[in-house]
């Protein structure tokens, strides 16, 4: 059974029931600028080609902010808009890419775009906004598309980029919020088409929380120009990984899932709402600054994974390490998380533009010179770092079917406020995918939080040799010689409990938004992140209790 056909497979299926039509697919940029106007008032629909309102001051907030008093609870009082919202219908439009992953205020950014006229590009930064999830912060008019050409490719690696030029170039205002924002594309003919990005913060005291955003595994399935990490490439060379693979994707090409936002709305966007629906004080950074930007890890409590978080470059996983090792606590709120290692390398339009990964040690030209950055599995020779010794726990596979999460420990301060005991069961909250308890790899003194029963494509008990069968999902935690706690939770599906966007479901089977895992994850934020500060060493250790 192949496993990108049930991962990118049921995430169609998905995709389609929860967001409508789905599309198929850094230097200094000279291209001159279109004309620019400062952000308009949030409407109910993305700007008109035709006209575009003028500027106007910041309307005034649709509701006092919440009883949490942060940043991220004064943006959220501000006026929202669902335009962002790609569920619509519209047909498929102008495709197009960022040249920056993440940007920070200052930074400037490139939008390439592909299309059959000039298109508006409405920038949005994502959150609760009073349920719209979304406010408008800029729009660019009249941008001028370029003609779709096929794509550039690199016979030796399978690399498939979008050599596009520049239609447009903006520097990332200083007002802008680190957030989760969305780029979408209007052309005249009323076509659509989006491209994401991550602003990280500003220079200043950091947010006690770090959101992490899964960008890279991301390319890793996305198979826009036929280049993915798994079967869907049967044109590239048969010497260059058996034919069926690119050992090489890139981050210049537009993403084919969702219009162009990838993987974004199905496996993290629930829980960017949740965050901010609670008012949390939170930043983000997409996993690829945790190699060009670690410092984004200083100064933090809780660093937060959702979703997959599947492939990690050595730096990646170095600078978490170092983070845990200075008493930073991390949620893989995830599974299949530090599964590939992966190398990053530059493209014409920047560092860590191309990420490479060969699967099999024998294809990898550094494994006899450099084995320790060899792209194979973390757990494998030559490498032979298991993942579990970060995470807690590593990767089991893939579900049949959500499977339910049964308590362990109950009284652990994880499931204070929830009403759970030792047995019971939370519906279908494990998948798509799941992690399990490896003993040989834990860190002393590792708890199991939860585990039960997965019907699954394959099994592996061992690090080695999968089989067929019956699986175990675990969750754990664990706390470090600095007295940092990392808790993996084991599933893909945690943030579909928590807030009600998407369809929510895997192979037709939903989960349901549950009470009980909000105040689980409140409890993490409370005990871990952007709580109270620790007690002090001697007193008796009070458990907040979560915001109503």
């Amino acid at each position: 059974m192949d496993r990108r056909r049930f991962l990118v497979g049921s995430a169609w299926a998905g995709l389609a029931a929860g967001l409508g039509a789905l599309a198929t697919g850094c230097g200094p940029v000279e291209t001159p600028h279109s004309t620019l106007t400062p952000a308009p008032t949030a409407t109910d629909a993305p700007p008109s080609f035709s006209t575009l309102a003028p500027s106007t001051p910041t309307p005034a907030p649709s509701r006092p902010p919440g009883p949490r008093s942060t940043r991220i609870a004064d943006e959220n009082a501000l006026r929202g808009t669902r335009a962002w919202d790609l569920r619509s219908g519209l047909p498929l439009g102008p495709t197009g890419f960022l040249s920056h992953a993440s940007a920070a205020p200052g930074e400037r950014v490139a939008v390439h775009v592909a299309g059959s006229t000039r298109v508006d590009v409405s920038w949005y930064r994502l959150g609760w906004y009073d349920g719209d999830g979304g406010r408008l912060v800029r729009a660019d008019r009249g941008v001028p598309a370029t003609a779709s050409s096929p794509p550039t490719r690199d016979a030796r690696t399978g690399l498939a980029e979008a050599g596009w030029p520049a239609a447009l170039e903006i520097e990332i205002p200083p007002d802008w919020p680190s957030g989760m924002y969305l780029a979408v594309f209007t052309a005249a003919s009323g076509g659509i088409g989006c491209a994401p990005l991550v602003v990280r913060p500003s220079p200043g005291p950091p947010a006690p929380v770090l959101f992490v955003s899964a960008s890279t595994t991301w390319q890793a399935y996305n198979n826009w120009g036929g280049a993915d990490f798994y079967a869907d490439s049967p044109a590239d060379p048969a010497g260059i990984a058996r034919g069926r693979r690119a050992v090489q994707v890139g981050f210049d090409r537009p993403l084919t899932l969702a219009s162009g936002a990838g993987y974004l709305p199905r496996w993290e966007l629930q829980f960017v709402r949740w965050q901010e629906r609670e008012g949390r004080d939170v930043e983000y950074a997409a996993d690829v600054d945790l190699e060009l930007h670690p410092e984004v890890l200083a100064g933090r409590r809780l660093v937060v994974f959702a979703g997959h978080h599947e492939y990690w470059s050595r730096p990646m996983r170095t600078a978490l390490e170092g983070a845990i090792a200075s008493g930073v606590n991390v949620a893989f709120l995830s599974a299949n998380e530090v599964y590939w290692q992966v190398r990053f390398e530059p493209s014409p339009l920047g560092p860590a533009r191309r990420v490479t990964c060969y699967k099999v040690a024998d294809l990898d030209p550094l494994a006899s010179t450099r084995p320790e950055l060899t792209t194979v599995r973390w757990r494998e020779a030559p490498v032979n770092d298991p993942e579990a010794t970060l995470v807690g726990q590593m990767y089991g596979h893939i579900v049949r079917r959500p499977a339910d999460w049964i308590v362990q420990q109950h009284r652990h301060w994880l499931y204070e406020g929830t009403g759970l005991r030792t047995g019971d069961r939370i519906v279908n909250l494990v998948g798509q995918e799941y992690d399990t308890f490896f003993p040989q790899f834990a860190q002393p003194g590792t708890a199991i939080l939860a585990q039960g029963p997965v019907d699954t494509v394959i099994r592996r008990p061992r690090v080695g040799a999968p089989s067929s069968g019956p699986g175990i999902h675990t969750s754990t935690m664990y706390t470090a010689v600095s007295g940092a706690t990392v808790f993996a939770a084991g599933t893909f599906q945690w943030s579909w409990a928590i807030d009600k966007f998407g369809s929510r479901a895997y192979l037709g089977h939903a989960t349901p938004y549950d009470e009980r895992v909000v105040r689980m994850t409140r409890n993490l934020f409370d005990r871990l992140g952007d709580g109270p500060a620790p007690p002090v060493p001697g007193r008796p250790v009070r458990v907040p209790r979560g915001h109503a």
